[in-house]
């Protein structure tokens, strides 16, 4: 059975609360993690219509192979709250944009033996459970560490987005 080596290495969140494009800002996380590599696992998408406005929770899963035996995985969770479409005109042209508050909680773990191929047999788990404890111990502190730069690197690109939204709406 696949083993995630640490519980999570990173768990982090991140709110908002102003005027920003829904489908923008889900368009600058796709594209973070598509630049460092990473294969898109959408685990469930849901979009509610109250009274107060639209209610979005998704949750994505992000995961980059790294070596055979390892693999970085980023959780997601996004949540908005209250969205109403509003139209904001910028150099004459109407924009749709969103008012409402997003929060974006992350979390992020380094799985070992993904592909189940060192836990069959009793002595693979014990030669596995070696070799990782006293030989990869210091590689899985270098990909906890890469897990950690790609979740603050993302959380930088999302405040980035969302300051720019401010000056610009």
């Amino acid at each position: 059975m696949p083993e995630l080596h640490s519980s999570v290495v990173v768990a982090d969140q991140f709110n908002y609360e102003g005027i920003f494009n829904m489908y923008e800002f889900l368009r600058v996380i796709e594209k973070f993690f598509r630049q460092k590599g990473a294969d898109k696992k959408v685990v469930f998408d849901e979009e509610f219509h109250t009274e107060t406005g639209m209610y979005i929770h998704i949750k994505h899963e992000f995961y980059k192979k790294t070596t055979q035996y390892t693999r970085l995985i980023i959780r997601l969770w996004i949540y908005a709250n209250d969205l109403v479409e509003v139209e904001k005109e910028i150099d004459g042209n109407k924009v749709k944009m969103h008012q409402g508050s997003v929060s974006v909680t992350f979390d992020g773990f380094l799985q070992t033996d993904y592909d189940d191929r060192w836990s069959y047999n009793i002595f693979y788990f014990i030669f596995r459970t070696m070799i990782e404890k006293y030989v990869l111990k210091s590689r899985f502190k270098f990909w906890e560490n890469m897990i950690r730069r790609y979740i603050g690197d993302c959380r930088a690109e999302l405040s980035t987005y969302l300051n720019m939204n401010k000056f610009l709406y």
